[in-house]
């Protein structure tokens, strides 16, 4: 992926985390994904991406890093952050109980989407059902 100067500047005003967020849904996008919403928060946590491809919702954590970083995007998933995805994606489906009948839930996938930044190229590496 060449880097013009439209996305230089978009990298310079939106930040790693911004610009890795836009490119996690075009990534999505590509692969069959709709998306629902995006940066949604609660007081418990925040849901970067959320996506629907059939049936299946997914809650997505995206991380990005720039090269020279000691630890891979996928490896800044906590244990505390997923918790908080957890919390947060359960306040989201209530939040819409309405819209699922209790026995319509879809089924709720959480996934992850890793960026990082190698030679100012993006490297995306994703995983589906990152955890339970």
């Amino acid at each position: 992926m060449h880097e013009g100067p439209m996305q230089a500047k978009s990298r310079q005003s939106k930040g790693l985390g911004g610009e890795g967020e836009d490119l996690a849904v075009e990534y999505l996008c590509l692969h069959g994904f709709k998306i629902v919403a995006r940066n949604v928060r609660y007081k418990v946590g925040e849901i970067d991406v959320i996506a629907k491809r059939g049936e299946e919702l997914h809650f997505i954590e995206v991380k990005s890093r720039s090269n020279g970083s000691l630890i891979s995007p996928l490896e800044a998933v906590t244990p505390a952050k997923i918790k908080k995805l957890k919390r947060a994606a359960q306040m989201y489906l209530l939040d819409r109980r309405n819209r699922f009948k209790e026995s319509k839930l879809p089924p709720c996938i959480f996934s992850v989407i890793g960026i990082n930044y190698v030679g100012g190229e993006p490297q995306i590496e994703c995983v589906l059902d990152a955890f339970a």
